[in-house]
């Protein structure tokens, strides 16, 4: 590790807290488990006692899922999660990291290749012969559905579209690994919806954000993937703001990059860098110019996931959607899915966040909705699985919703 790379210290900052206990309330996963003795005792509680000289002995660590609501319930501003993700990161550079998560976290590597022969790897993944072996020999739980790929990829189908004539602003889009392989729907839909209110949409060279990485307490390499980002979006933002429709990425690139990881750079790329829900409310605010919507008679559920809330801008999906006639849209009132990105594909982790996710599911049926949303990739898959039901990104049906496709 290099002098840049080393993490800033944690050692004054378990004696912030409080004891409040405020972060045990929010935390999801010891609500269903007594296995992970929660945030305060992870975090805080634990840090008064780790050496960097001991080995760790904390295998709990590794229950927690990173949804970082401790982070945003604490009073005193303790960066709780920081402090699990190097307890966790120690834990597991001790003890080394299995070939499954070694796999999952480098799906930028395999996801182009499984798009590109999608039509054979789908069917390939449903079969119950492969789901069976995976489960065995990689303990990734067969229960789970897999998220199937698409081609083009939405990277192709930017790059050979036809762009309107006459556009307007010009503003970069951050679109994902996910959404260039398994949700090409999301990426058209946030490119048609920017164009719709006047904007011009460029895709500056980008990497995976490292969240995977990250999640598996591999700061190395997801230190590796920012630092790469960092290099090539900095030309971007000393012109374009950024824009981002995954939660994910978009804390990554906000909030990881500079506190966490300490990549020089960061804090520069975070000032330009916008959710795309909070980036079109803005331009609306300004007196920019604005799609309108047509009516859609339906009514809409919304979740708003554990990464929204951890970028602190509020509800903007929320509030565009009501934005569009007709539509019917409530809020979802619980915590946490319980997928965690690569956290519930996990054979040992798939109870854990199947019982995070019951009120989830519960709070749903008696919503009754005809359609669910929510800005987190993770949290549509884990919500189609919960419930069965529609799941999109607020942005498509924004897209869906547009007057003709015209600007006012």
């Amino acid at each position: 590790m290099t002098k840049e790379e080393k993490p800033g210290p944690l050692t004054k900052l378990p004696d912030v807290c409080v004891r409040c206990a405020t972060c045990m309330t929010a935390c999801p996963v010891s609500r269903v488990t007594p296995r992970f003795p929660g945030p305060k005792q992870a975090g805080p509680g634990a840090q008064r006692f780790r050496s960097a000289a001991e080995a760790s002995v904390d295998d709990w660590i590794e229950l927690c899922t990173g949804c970082r609501l401790c982070d945003t319930v604490c009073p005193a501003g303790v960066p709780i999660s920081e402090m699990n993700m190097m307890a966790k990161a120690k834990y597991l550079d001790e003890r080394g990291r299995t070939f499954r998560d070694w796999l999952l976290v480098r799906s930028d590597l395999f996801g182009e290749m499984a798009a590109r022969y999608s039509k054979i790897v789908n069917p390939l993944m449903k079969k119950k012969a492969v789901r069976w072996l995976l489960d065995a020999l990689l303990r990734i739980d067969r229960r789970r559905a897999l998220p199937a790929y698409e081609y083009p990829t939405f990277r192709r189908w930017f790059r050979t579209r036809q762009a309107p004539e006459g556009g307007g602003p010009e503003v970069a889009y951050f679109y994902g690994c996910f959404t260039n392989t398994n949700e090409t729907d999301v990426g058209k839909a946030a490119v048609e919806i920017m164009e719709a209110h006047g904007l011009t949409v460029v895709v500056p060279p980008q990497r995976c954000c490292g969240i995977p990485r990250l999640g598996v307490g591999d700061l190395h390499g997801a230190r590796e993937m920012g630092r790469r980002n960092v290099d090539s979006l900095l030309k971007t933002v000393r012109g374009l703001d950024i824009v981002f429709s995954s939660t994910s990425c978009g804390l990554m690139l906000r909030h990881e990059y500079g506190p966490l990881l300490h990549l020089p750079g960061a804090e520069e790329l975070a000032l330009r860098l916008f959710d795309i829900c909070e980036y079109l409310l803005r331009l609306r605010e300004e007196g920019k110019p604005a799609a309108t919507f047509q009516p859609i008679p339906m009514k809409a559920a919304y979740f708003a996931p554990c990464h929204l809330r951890s970028l602190d801008i509020g509800l903007p999906a929320l509030e565009l959607l009501r934005l569009v006639p007709g539509l019917d849209v409530s809020m979802i009132e619980a915590e946490c899915c319980g997928l965690g990105g690569l956290y519930g594909f996990k054979k040992e982790k798939f109870a854990i966040a199947e019982e995070i996710g019951k009120d989830l599911a519960e709070a749903v049926a008696r919503m009754k909705p005809d359609i669910i949303l929510t800005d987190c990739e993770g949290c549509r898959m884990q919500i189609r699985h919960l419930t069965g039901l529609r799941v999109l990104h607020p942005v498509q049906l924004l897209r869906d919703a547009l007057e003709r496709r015209g600007t006012a």
